[in-house]
């Protein structure tokens, strides 16, 4: 019996170690910077008193970074034991990403983490390259995790489409996109995305900067807009910078921006009430003898206007997209009809401007918001909305009714009210508290009472009123 029981625990022994030893199949994702809480695996906890946290691989402090419920030193600043004994990390670093466990002395868990990251990799004159990895405790190693695939898109998540952009999956967890430069590219942002079986995991975006790049902004009229002046870190000491749209500076009388414009102390040129007039070319410089460009860019402006064609039947929404100089061939407008029963027509293209209509009849069933949206290379960068409104739902349309209405209330209250004064004057008449107006009233009254059929008739009228109220 003392034999069988040594041999028992002896297997659990070596199971607990072969617990401790298998790599987890629990993975959490992040990316850097970022928060992320790790879950203690442990059934059935009652206190957190007993539960120790310890991080695998580490070999310059103390692997044990919380011990019997509480953050050893110096892990309090980015470390916190959560009531439910999970682990919190803030501000993740990309050595954060490894293997923990969890365990209570008798039980242990462990979760890997994972961080995402985007590096740049390309040195090429006319390239650029993009490395997405999907960072663990054992470096760039093959990728343990099932169903995770990596995904390259825009800013808004558009999957990147066009002869100029080349991703090559290496591993699940590694992916390298291959992008041919344009000028444009200058502060763009992509996205690298990572999915566990068709799930979103984590997100990461990346912004490139071209060399004599231009950044491109689309923003629509009536709108605010912020231009930023970048790599006013090289200013020097006591430095300024200078806004100029084309070869005017702002500051001239004739600027399209007078009276719009304003400076920010970090340098940015923020526009109010965006016009069609805004669109061109903006330019941030050094306040110097020797100007240095710090930062180029191309302002495109959106707008959408309205007409009533003939006899007011249908209605024209036209949507105009304003650019700097020559809009791109990889520039688009679309019309996004809703509910509303329409027609567009094609895009045209007119010195720099693109331009597409959609024709609304104007006695539809219901209102509705109609958008219109730019895209470029198939990301959306802008959009404005119109609201189209049937006229037999305007507010004076509604108020018609509830205006008749009022009327004939108000009429039959009229008759009411004279014919019950009329009958207290008469039955009144003899009283000493009468005023002068009561007084001819009752005249009157008298002297229709000579008058028998007319009397007679007037009490038929006031029956007639009474049967209808």
């Amino acid at each position: 019996m003392a034999s069988f029981s040594l041999l028992r625990l002896f297997l659990l022994s070596l199971t607990h170690a072969a617990a401790q030893l298998q790599p987890s199949d629990h993975s959490m994702f992040s990316t850097l910077g970022g928060r992320v809480t790790l879950p203690c695996g442990i059934p059935s906890i009652q206190s957190c008193s007993s539960i120790n946290w310890s991080v695998s691989g580490v070999v310059e402090s103390d692997p044990q970074v919380v011990r019997a419920g509480r953050v050893t030193a110096p892990n309090a600043l980015r470390l916190r034991l959560l009531k439910d004994c999970s682990l919190e990390i803030r501000q993740l670093l990309l050595n954060d990403a490894r293997l923990y466990s969890c365990d209570n002395g008798a039980l242990n868990s462990s979760v890997s983490l994972r961080i995402l990251k985007v590096i740049e990799s390309s040195t090429a004159e006319n390239d650029i390259e993009l490395e997405c990895f999907l960072s663990t405790y054992v470096g760039l190693g093959p990728c343990n995790t099932k169903g995770v695939h990596i995904k390259w898109t825009t800013e808004d998540g558009t999957p990147l489409k066009g002869g100029r952009f080349h991703p090559q999956t290496h591993t699940d967890c590694f992916s390298k996109l291959t992008i041919t430069k344009k000028q444009t590219d200058h502060h763009r942002k992509w996205k690298c995305q990572l999915f566990q079986n068709d799930t979103l995991k984590a997100t990461v975006s990346y912004t490139t900067t071209v060399k004599d790049g231009i950044e491109e902004v689309f923003t629509a009229v009536s709108e605010s807009v912020s231009l930023s002046c970048s790599s006013t870190s090289s200013l020097r000491m006591g430095g300024s910078v200078t806004w100029a749209v084309g070869e005017r500076p702002l500051t001239d009388d004739i600027s399209p921006c007078k009276g719009r414009c304003h400076v920010n102390r970090d340098s940015s040129l923020v526009i109010s009430k965006v016009s069609a007039l805004h669109a061109g070319e903006y330019r941030c410089s050094e306040s110097a003898e020797r100007r240095k460009v710090l930062n180029r860019i191309w302002l495109h402006t959106l707008d959408v206007t309205s007409e009533r064609g003939p006899g007011g039947d249908n209605l024209t929404l036209t949507c105009v997209l304003t650019c700097s100089k020559e809009c791109e061939k990889d520039f688009n407008l679309t019309w996004s009809e809703g509910g509303q029963a329409s027609w567009q027509s094609g895009l045209l293209r007119e010195n720099n401007t693109l331009i597409k209509r959609i024709f609304v009849p104007v006695l539809s069933t219901a209102s509705d918001e109609l958008t219109c949206t730019v895209r470029r290379e198939g990301a959306v960068v802008a959009s404005k909305k119109r609201h189209t409104v049937n006229p037999l739902q305007t507010p004076a349309w509604l108020a018609l009714p509830l205006g008749l209405l009022i009327c004939i209330t108000a009429g039959g209250l009229w008759v009411y009210m004279k014919r019950k004064h009329n009958k207290d004057a008469g039955n009144d008449q003899s009283s000493i508290g009468m005023t002068h107006v009561y007084d001819v009233i009752d005249d009157e009254n008298n002297e229709e009472q000579h008058q028998q059929g007319r009397v007679t008739t007037t009490d038929s009228f006031y029956d007639l009123l009474q049967a209808i109220n």
